[in-house]
């Protein structure tokens, strides 16, 4: 809980000084956006390994496919890290670059959830 308030400390000073840099030093403002941006990245993918552990933990324990628990595991990751990058894009007063950067993004988490696509349709096909 600690934790909670020192990130959203830590956000609300970002801001402000970013606000009071914004009309003097655009281009400081942005960096420091950017900056404050990639810290609370980072602290909130250091408190995702707890979770990544526990689902380790439960598909070992019920035979999943570990194989698929990766590739979703993995296409969370994407669309934080898509989301990330789109936010800043916009942030930036790029939302051209913010909408390819998304549809990238989808298209990566389409090419990554093919093998799940693929043994769905073979589960399928082996019903009928």
């Amino acid at each position: 809980m600690e934790e909670v308030f020192k990130i959203v400390a830590f956000a609300i000073i970002s801001v402000v000084l970013i606000l009071l840099l914004k009309e003097q030093k655009p281009e400081i403002s942005l960096m420091l956006t950017v900056a404050a941006s990639i810290f609370i990245m980072f602290f909130a993918i250091n408190k995702m390994s707890a979770i990544f552990e526990l689902l380790d933990i439960l598909v070992s324990k019920s035979g999943i496919n570990k194989e698929f628990l990766t590739i979703i595991l993995k296409i969370t990751v994407i669309a934080y890290i898509v989301e990330f990058g789109k936010n800043i894009c916009i942030d930036a007063g790029q939302s051209s670059i913010a909408t390819k950067l998304e549809m990238a993004g989808k298209v990566i988490i389409v090419v990554l959830s093919l093998p799940i696509i693929s043994s769905l349709v073979n589960i399928l096909t082996g019903l009928v």
